[in-house]
């Protein structure tokens, strides 16, 4: 397995190769960089030679993805989904469902409870989700496992709502091959609790803490940007060992020196992380990196680039 984290400022967005699957993972961009046409459109032309692409309709260029996973709608979570879906389809679009039917209703999203519905962006995921009940479930079962709380769970539960309804029906992405790593969207402190301890109804929450219990996870992604207001103990007493043996990732949201919205210095404590990994030496473990130090790469082995220069992460990608 191979995956990079990118370097999008406030935003987030990944790319993760598991064996022959191509899986995204939120597709958030900065005003200086496109994971889209800066990194998969220049990444799938090198490739084009081995790959078939997918007959078009209109675009010469249409090329395949295994799944695209949304966690949730917020702007810098999808803000370049309109370009993907000019270039990309995927095979499974995974995002809170959205079907306006009555099977499953506490899995419905209610999209007058989103923080921003009217946004374009938004509004472009709902049209992409109208036609297609989007598929909760992975790409590769044995290697991955998602996890979310019931969107009307969220929305009858007054403080799971008012911590943000939007960010606690995110999809927890956990995929493990050769090392683990977890993707938890923007689930805040109040909605990791209550997945990991099944204190609402959620659909593999429990599967998700035997699993972080058993295997023990490498790299975290830090839940809602590494933000102190959304640090989980929960989340690491459900990790074995109670910390990350490798790194812990923080696509950091930009704060001025006065905002209580600060990135939580515990993520780069040996408390909560080994620092088993390249970029450690014995006077100065590293136990955490944020992504405005560059895209982050993540071998199949677990050894860790980190570069400023797409084109250097292009590279490693043969």
């Amino acid at each position: 397995m191979t995956t990079v984290i990118f370097n999008v400022g406030g935003a987030f967005s990944a790319y993760v190769e598991l064996g022959n699957r191509k899986i995204v993972i939120d597709l958030g961009k900065s005003d200086s960089f496109s994971p889209v046409n800066d990194f998969l459109l220049p990444l799938f032309r090198k490739r084009a030679k081995n790959i078939n692409p997918l007959e078009p309709k209109s675009n010469p260029e249409c090329y395949a993805i295994d799944q695209l996973i949304i966690s949730h709608p917020h702007k810098d979570h999808l803000n370049d989904i309109q370009a993907f879906d000019q270039y990309f389809k995927a095979d499974l679009l995974t995002t809170p469902n959205s079907r306006e039917d009555k099977k499953n209703s506490d899995q419905h999203i209610n999209w007058k409870h989103i923080t921003t519905p009217d946004d374009e962006d938004v509004l472009f995921l709902k049209k992409l989700t109208a036609h297609r009940n989007p598929p909760l479930r992975e790409t590769l079962k044995t290697k991955m496992r998602i996890a979310y709380l019931y969107p009307k769970a969220v929305e009858d539960n007054k403080t799971l709502d008012s911590e943000s309804y939007t960010n606690n029906i995110s999809i927890a992405t956990y995929i493990y091959e050769g090392y683990g790593i977890l993707f938890p969207g923007d689930l805040q402190k109040e909605g990791m609790d209550a997945l990991l301890n099944g204190k609402v109804s959620n659909h593999q929450g429990k599967k998700l803490k035997t699993e972080l219990l058993t295997m023990g996870l490498d790299f975290l992604i830090a839940p809602h940007h590494g933000l102190r207001s959304s640090f989980s103990t929960v989340l690491f007493e459900s990790i074995k060992g109670k910390k990350t043996k490798k790194l812990n990732i923080v696509p950091e949201k930009p704060t001025k020196p006065d905002d209580k919205r600060q990135v939580d210095s515990r993520y780069s404590s040996s408390d909560y992380c080994e620092a088993k990994n390249n970029l450690s030496t014995k006077e100065c473990p590293a136990c955490q990196r944020k992504t405005s130090n560059g895209h982050i790469f993540i071998k199949d082995d677990g050894s860790i680039t980190i570069e400023q220069d797409i084109e250097k992460i292009l590279e490693l990608f043969n």
